[in-house]
């Protein structure tokens, strides 16, 4: 973060230029600003990665937030660098040196990509599709998804822009598509929200992932895993429909109004708007929806595959689930970012 800043939204992470509260996209786009007890965030979700960003302007050395990818987790710093670390396997943790200062992020299987200051996408990790090779001609961009082994960017223009693997369709873009204010990536998905509010989705719906319910209404955010579709509708009221294996569709009943949420891979998590307190389901192998007891009031929360992150009030980053590959070791970046101190 800068002086100007971070807002917070579940899919990326950026930040506002002087004077100007960004909208749109992967990290914006559609998303709503929220504001309680000084600690401003703007949560909006994408996928298996749903980036998660606190703004606070007081504490310039703090982290600005954290995004959990399937097996890897990036955060960034007040200043927007960003440090990545858990599975390193196809370099998705090895951030360029020239880099530079990050507006927003997007994790996912085993890439990551970036928007710089200047609107420039930045992709890393496996390329084995492509999914790495940003277009020369795409130009700046306002916010990015990453999906297994495709990646989607939308454009200044609002335009979508998707390169990576076919297969199944997820960048096979709907001709009727027009404008969008925000997507999510999935396994072999795709959801964006159009600028009048409808959700779109295409690709792989063998799970009926893509199946977008007709009774769904105005939606405002939408979140993605690996098969199953998550929307946030403008009451407040959350719907997930697709592969419901492990029950990641079946919201609970009393949960009420949700203010922020996303999709992890096969689980799904959601923050009351009433109370403030963190909710998982869905598979929870890995202890992915075992919220610590004492977690308290939750502004943000990203899901990966066995492993989750939640963002408190106060700023701190807590993880959870499975911490096979360091995944969890917010600690790491703490110390790398110089926000904190090695374990004792």
């Amino acid at each position: 973060m800068t002086g100007h800043g971070w807002s917070m939204a579940a899919g990326s992470l950026r930040r506002p230029a002087p004077g100007r509260l960004l909208r749109g996209g992967s990290f914006g786009a559609g998303a709503r600003l929220w504001r309680r007890q000084g600690i401003s965030w703007w949560l909006k979700t994408r996928s298996i990665e749903c980036l998660v960003i606190v703004m606070q302007a007081a504490f310039s050395d703090s982290l600005a937030g954290a995004e959990a990818g399937e097996r890897h987790t990036c955060v960034t710093s007040a200043q927007g660098q960003l440090f990545c670390f858990g599975n390193n396997r196809h370099g998705q943790c090895s951030v360029p040196l020239d880099l530079g200062p990050v507006l927003s992020v997007s994790t996912g299987k085993s890439h990551t990509c970036a928007v710089q200051v200047s609107g420039q996408l930045v992709c890393f990790g496996e390329n084995e599709y492509g999914q790495c090779d940003v277009p020369e001609s795409l130009g700046a961009v306002l916010d990015v998804a990453v999906g297994n082994y495709h990646t989607c960017a939308i454009k200044t223009d609002g335009q979508l822009a998707c390169f990576g693997s076919g297969d199944d369709g997820p960048v096979l873009l709907p001709s009727h598509l027009g404008a969008v204010t925000m997507v999510s990536a999935g396994t072999a998905h795709t959801c964006t929200v159009t600028a009048d509010g409808e959700l779109v989705c295409f690709g792989d719906n063998r799970y009926g992932q893509c199946n977008v319910p007709e009774a769904l209404g105005l939606v405002v955010e939408t979140s993605v895993g690996s098969a199953h579709s998550c929307a946030l509708q403008a009451e407040g009221e959350l719907a997930c429909f697709g592969d419901n294996t492990h029950g990641q569709c079946d919201v609970p009943e009393d949960l009420g109004p949700v203010k922020v949420f996303c999709a992890g891979a096969a689980h799904t998590c959601a923050v009351s708007a009433r109370t403030g307190q963190l909710e998982c389901f869905g598979d929870n192998s890995d202890g992915q929806c075992n919220v610590p007891r004492d977690l308290g009031t939750v502004v943000a929360v990203s899901a990966g595959a066995g492993h989750t992150c939640a963002v408190c009030a106060g700023g701190e980053v807590i993880c959870f689930g499975s911490n096979d590959c360091g995944q969890r070791d917010v600690w790491r970046a703490e110390v790398f970012l110089g926000t904190g101190r090695p374990e004792e």
